[in-house]
C-alpha cells in the first residue's frame, strides 16, 4: 500500500469523492458499519451502497484481507463516486460495484445465498411523510421512490447465506412493519439497538441485525447516546463508532 493510500484510510471517512448534487451520507452510515463489524465474513453485500462508505468501512475495520464487499446502487453519479472512492484506498480489489435496482437484484446477481453478510442504510422515509428535495438524487436516497424497505430484505434475504447475517439502520417508528416483512423472508432479528441524540430525547435511529433462518431470541442492547449536553459526542459513542471523530467537535 502506497503512502498516498494509507493516509487516505487514516482520514477516512474524510475526503471522500461525493455528487455536487444528491444525497451525501450522514454519521447514520458510519454506525452502521461499526454496528455490523465484518466479523468472520468473507463476502459481504452493501445493498444501495451510494458512494461506498459502509462497505469501505467494513473493509478497513476487517483484521482479513479476505473480505470482499459487493455494492449495488441504482444511481450511476453515486457509483462513479464509490469507485473514485474504492481507488483513493486502495481497495479496488477488494470491493466491486453492481449497477441495479434492488427490486431486479435476482436477474442482476443471480448468484443466490453467496454472501456471509448484507447491510443496508436504505431510504427509510415513506412518501408523504416528511418534506421532499427538489434534488431526485436526494430525494430517492431518502424515501422509498425507488424501492421500499421490503424490498431492500428480499434482496438481502436473497444474497445472504443460510444463518447469515443481515443488518439494517432505519426509523425507530418502523420496526414493526420491518420485524413484519423479516419474519416473512425468514430473516430472524437477533440484536437491537437504539440511538439517541440525548439521553432524555427519544430514539432517531434503530440499529438492527437478523439471522437468515436463526432461533427466536431478542437481545436489547444498551441506547446509543450520541451527545452530552453540551452538543458534543459522548466517548462511549465514539468508542463504537471512531470514525464519527470526523465531526466530533459538532453537534
Amino acid at each position: 500500500m502506497d503512502r498516498d493510500c494509507a493516509a487516505a484510510r487514516a482520514y477516512f471517512p474524510r475526503g471522500l469523492k461525493q455528487p455536487e448534487t444528491g444525497f451525501h451520507f450522514s454519521v447514520d452510515a458510519l454506525l452502521l458499519a461499526c454496528f455490523a463489524g465484518p466479523g468472520a465474513a468473507r463476502r459481504a453485500v452493501d445493498l444501495g451502497t451510494g458512494s461506498g462508505v459502509v462497505g469501505l468501512g467494513l473493509l478497513l475495520n476487517s483484521g482479513s484481507e479476505r473480505l470482499h464487499v459487493t455494492g449495488l446502487e441504482l444511481n450511476p453519479e453515486m457509483i462513479a463516486s464509490a469507485r473514485q472512492n474504492i481507488a483513493l484506498l486502495g481497495l479496488t480489489e477488494r470491493f466491486s460495484l453492481v449497477h441495479c435496482n434492488v427490486r431486479e437484484v435476482r436477474r442482476a446477481h443471480p448468484e443466490p445465498e453467496f454472501a456471509d453478510l448484507v447491510v443496508c442504510n436504505p431510504p427509510y422515509r415513506q412518501p408523504g411523510r416528511g418534506r421532499r428535495s427538489p434534488d431526485a438524487g436526494r430525494d430517492v436516497a431518502r424515501f422509498e421512490a425507488e424501492a421500499e424497505i421490503a424490498d431492500f430484505l428480499a434482496a438481502a434475504a436473497f444474497l445472504v447465506k443460510n444463518r447469515g447475517r443481515v443488518c439494517f439502520i432505519g426509523l425507530p417508528e418502523r420496526l414493526p412493519e420491518f420485524f413484519a416483512d423479516a419474519a416473512h423472508h425468514r430473516l430472524e432479528p437477533k440484536r437491537l439497538r437504539c440511538v439517541h441524540g440525548h439521553a432524555a430525547k427519544p430514539a432517531r435511529l434503530a440499529l438492527v441485525e437478523c439471522v437468515k433462518n436463526g432461533r427466536p431470541g431478542l437481545a436489547l442492547e444498551p441506547p446509543l447516546i450520541l451527545y452530552d449536553a453540551e452538543g458534543h459526542w459522548q466517548q462511549d459513542a465514539l468508542e463504537f463508532c471512531p470514525y464519527a471523530t470526523c465531526n466530533a467537535r459538532r453537534k
